[in-house]
This record gives structure tokens, C-alpha cells and sequence, in this order.
């Protein structure tokens, strides 16, 4: 008997099993990161994220899911507070593209051709795309599919949700910690959301440009760039529905 989403879990089958499927379906690849979400969310965020959405969405098109990789590129000031913060755990851009690489390698081996990127850190998305070109480069028999949760929401459904914040939507980089992730959070774990501790706060400044190391000013104390308290669980099902919905569209188009 399995529980939850064990089903679809390669980390849960055998050998056997996988091989019996691997060559035929989709194989989901979530990346996330290790990277502080403020007081009221743990740092494993944008890993939860992306396993979630690959998991429910795999149920629904007889796919795969791949172990999460959970370490990612290095967290910058503007999007995330970057190594400021004590628990952010990251790594170079060149080390992470050269793990999904490797990871490309051994699923193209055992005979994926189906191969779906989910990602959950908004630095992840060149190193995942550079891993994939070079892996091109060398000769692949793969179809690949790179999507960020935050790109397939629909614009329509995302100024519905920012119409009842104040300040409205501030792009996705101010985001972080903020009315979206939070209500996921609500939605996906709400077992792990701090409720006590969710607050609203945002930098003193946002420079159109970029100093490093970064002014003291242009990171919130809290490491909460926007207006958490407005994600609520029922933001995060809207969310989640519109997202899968995307999603297996784009598989359905993509993957003959």
C-alpha cells in the first residue's frame, strides 16, 4: 500500500519497477534550495514547492519523480537576502549546473526521454538551462521541459490575487516570502508555517541596480520582501490549480 505521493516517488521504487517505466513517461526533476523565508516559513521553501507541484502533477500523467535537489544557486540580496542570513546554504552556479548535468546523464542512460526541470528558486533558472545546452552539445535523445511555478501562473489569475494587496504585485524577485509562497505553504504544509510569526515587511530601498556586498537597507530585516500575511491557504488551491493545469498542458504539447 502506498501513502501519499509514493506512487510516483523513484526514490520509493525498486530498480525493477522504475525500469519497467522510465523509457515511456515523464520524468520530473524538482530543484529547489536551502535559503531562509523569514520567521513564519521554514528554509526548505522552495523545495517543498516544486516537489509538491511535480508530485501532483506526475499522478495525473502517469509520471516520475526524481529526488529533489535541494541545494541551490547561491541566493541573492535583492531576490532572497542571499548568505546575510544564517541558514541560507548554497552553491555556485557552475556547481549546480554541473550536478544537473550529471543527473541529465544517468536518466538519458536508463532511457528517460521525457525530462521536465521544475523549478523553485528564482537563481536556479540559468544554471538549469546552461546544464541542459551543454547536454544538447554532447548529443542528447531527450525532450526537455524548464518551467518555474511562478511563469505558468496565469497573469489573469495573479492581478486577481495582488487586486486585495496593498502595493499590488511587485514582481516575482520581491516576492520571496511574501503573498504567494506563504499561501502555498498554507496550501501544501501547513503543519510547517510559523502562524504567529508571519509578517509583512519589505526593504527600505529598492536601487535599480546592484551593489555587493549589498546595503543593509536593501534587505528587510525580517528576510520578508512583501505582504505575507495576505497568502492564504485558499490563495495557494487557486494557485496550485491553475499551475498543474499549466503544466500538463505544456506536457501534453511538448512530449509526443
Amino acid at each position: 500500500m502506498t501513502t501519499g505521493h509514493s506512487a510516483v516517488r523513484m526514490s520509493d521504487m525498486t530498480w525493477e519497477e522504475y525500469d519497467r517505466r522510465i523509457e515511456r513517461v515523464p520524468i520530473f526533476v524538482p530543484v529547489g534550495s536551502t535559503e531562509q523565508h523569514g520567521p513564519g516559513l521554514p528554509m526548505n521553501v522552495d523545495s517543498i514547492i516544486p516537489t509538491e507541484f511535480s508530485e501532483r502533477t506526475a499522478e495525473r500523467v502517469d509520471g516520475i519523480v526524481a529526488p529533489t535537489i535541494q541545494y541551490g544557486a547561491k541566493s541573492q540580496p535583492g531576490s532572497g537576502g542571499g548568505s546575510e542570513f544564517v541558514g541560507t546554504t548554497s552553491v555556485h552556479g557552475g556547481t549546480l549546473r554541473r550536478q544537473i548535468q550529471d543527473v541529465i546523464g544517468d536518466l538519458e542512460r536508463d532511457g528517460a526521454r521525457k525530462i521536465v526541470f521544475f523549478n523553485g528558486h528564482y537563481e536556479n533558472e540559468y544554471p538549469i538551462r546552461e546544464a541542459i545546452d551543454r547536454q544538447i552539445e554532447r548529443g542528447t535523445q531527450a525532450t526537455f521541459l524548464i518551467a518555474s511555478w511562478w511563469d505558468l501562473l496565469s497573469p489573469s489569475l495573479r492581478d486577481e490575487i495582488f487586486e486585495e494587496v496593498p502595493g499590488g504585485f511587485p514582481g516575482w524577485e520581491k516576492e520571496h516570502a511574501g503573498v504567494i509562497e506563504t499561501a502555498l505553504m498554507r496550501h501544501f504544509r501547513p503543519e510547517l508555517v510559523r502562524e504567529d510569526e508571519i509578517v509583512d515587511d519589505e526593504a527600505e530601498r529598492t536601487p535599480p541596480h546592484i551593489v555587493k556586498p549589498a546595503p543593509a537597507e536593501t534587505i528587510p530585516d525580517s528576510g520578508v520582501f512583501y505582504r505575507a500575511t495576505y497568502g492564504t491557504a485558499d490563495v495557494g488551491r487557486r494557485v496550485v490549480d491553475d499551475v498543474i493545469g499549466a503544466l500538463i498542458n505544456a506536457i501534453e504539447t511538448e512530449f509526443e
